[in-house]
């Protein structure tokens, strides 16, 4: 039997396209953009970048995908001892706002051949001297005869 078959890459691409469908950018005010795989480097702006962490290719394939919510730390606003290092806090309330919407948008989703269902919302997670707020959805596939 002879099965259609869908990456990881374009697991991605259909959430991103859940995504856009939605207008995330326009309804939370997103001062970036929503990427695939990795951020504009050195980027100073809002931005939501997706990767997969795990994906497989049994007959109903599960990939594991990551929705990470970039949001510049709040200004002037250091978080401990001044150093040369960016200690500066996390813009929480900020994320929060952007994860609600989010969240909201591709919990349950149901596409044409695919469904998606939050795994975990809301782990803050250093970055260097940056912080992002992550989002894990499962995306269910049901592979289906070429």
């Amino acid at each position: 039997m002879d099965l259609i078959f869908k990456t990881a890459g374009q697991s991605i691409d259909d959430v991103i396209d859940v995504l856009e469908l939605a207008d995330v950018i326009s309804n939370v005010s997103l001062t970036g953009s929503i990427r695939k795989y990795v951020r504009v480097l050195n980027s100073k702006k809002e931005d939501i970048v997706l990767n997969c962490l795990a994906s497989s290719a049994e007959q109903v394939t599960k990939n594991y995908i990551n929705v990470n919510i970039h949001v510049p730390n709040l200004v002037n606003q250091p978080g401990g001892t001044p150093n040369s290092i960016d200690n500066t806090q996390p813009n929480s309330v900020r994320m929060n706002e952007i994860v609600d919407h989010v969240c909201e948008v591709l919990d349950g989703y149901r596409g044409y051949d695919f469904f998606l269902n939050l795994e975990t919302a809301g782990d803050i997670v250093p970055d260097g001297g940056n912080w992002y707020m992550n989002i894990g959805i499962w995306y269910n596939y049901l592979r289906k005869e070429k």
